[in-house]
């Protein structure tokens, strides 16, 4: 009977161990899931070698808007977008009230 004891009591351990290397491991893994999201260099910066990238990016989104702005395609298109915008949260808030 000894020896059942022993058995179980080794298993046991066993199965101890093998539950904090999957704790151990799922630790790891999540940590490195949550990396990319956690670091600062994330996202588009990533691609262009690190994190100081923020402001150039600024700068030509801001002169590729000012140029297709200019062409006069961009611009009504962009006032009819946002009159639907204002007609769509009057007619939220209509329902809303009711």
């Amino acid at each position: 009977m000894s020896n059942d004891k022993l058995s179980l009591a080794e298993r046991r351990e066993a199965l101890i161990v093998q539950c904090s290397m999957q704790r151990r491991d799922a630790a790891r893994e999540i940590g490195a899931l949550m990396t990319p999201l956690n670091h600062p260099a994330g996202g588009i910066g990533k691609l262009f070698g690190g994190g100081g990238m923020k402001l150039p990016l600024g700068i030509v989104g801001t002169v590729a808007g000012l140029v297709m702005a200019k062409s006069g395609k961009v611009l009504p298109m962009l006032t009819m977008g946002l009159s639907l915008i204002k007609a769509a949260r009057s007619v939220m808030g209509l329902v809303r009230k009711k």
